[in-house]
């Protein structure tokens, strides 16, 4: 039964949410073979990818998916709640995301291709794989907690998806500020592929994850207000 619902849940959402993390990786790895026979070490180019894309598309999936459901009303009239569906919903994006950043990582671990930040290069082998997932976790975490917050509270898939990509170009942009300043640090999202040198990458990463956790309850909150879903519904 549960898994018969998120299979259908997939369906409702759309092939994009299986394709889009396959198809970004695939592109990454395709443009990684280029890079290597051109004799570029691609090794950085394919840590962005995990770290920097794989994690927005899932944001901007959640901001652009979250909120829109062309039954609202039907569901609204429903003994179980849509915040449960919400949830549900969000659940299946970030961990299919996930699993396919394990996979990448792993791959590109075999294929000795990892871009190590310099705060794990004295760990052994083990801790340093280990360690690495945060490199796509804590983003990935952030971008879909801020792409539930900005659904729910712009109410518009356009406008909710430009201000994460907005978001994401910031942080390339000011990269060097980010990573200066004491107040910006706790979400500096990309410091692994952008700044690896940093001696605060752990403490980053950390940081970075439970700022999503404390920004999940307030989304979740959003999505138990009917009114605005119906509101929302209406203007897309």
């Amino acid at each position: 039964m549960h898994v018969d619902r998120l299979r259908y849940e997939l369906q409702l959402m759309g092939k994009r949410v299986i394709l889009t993390p396959i198809l970004v990786m695939l592109g990454f790895a395709a443009f990684a073979g280029l890079l290597a026979y051109l004799h570029v070490m691609p090794a950085r180019f394919l840590s962005g990818g995990l770290e920097m894309i794989l994690p927005l598309s899932a944001g901007v999936i959640v901001a652009t998916v979250i909120s829109h459901d062309p039954a609202i009303e039907l569901q609204l009239t429903m003994p179980r709640k849509y915040d449960v569906t919400g949830i549900r919903r969000l659940g299946l994006i970030a961990a299919w995301t996930a699993i396919i950043a394990v996979l990448s990582s792993f791959i590109i671990s075999l294929l000795q291709l990892t871009f190590e930040p310099a705060q794990l290069k004295s760990w052994s082998a083990p801790l340093q794989l280990l360690a690495s997932q945060l490199t796509w976790l804590a983003p990935l975490l952030w971008l879909v907690a801020v792409g539930l917050c900005l659904a729910m509270l712009t109410r518009s898939r356009s406008a909710s998806g430009a201000i994460m990509c907005g978001i994401w170009l910031i942080e390339i942009l000011f990269k060097d500020y980010f990573a200066s300043t004491s107040w910006l640090k706790p979400v500096f999202l990309f410091p692994s592929t952008l700044t690896p040198g940093i001696d605060f990458w752990l403490t980053n990463r950390i940081e970075v994850i439970v700022i999503a956790l404390v920004l999940l309850p307030p989304g979740w909150l959003l999505l138990r207000n009917p009114e605005g879903l119906l509101k929302g519904s209406s203007e897309e």
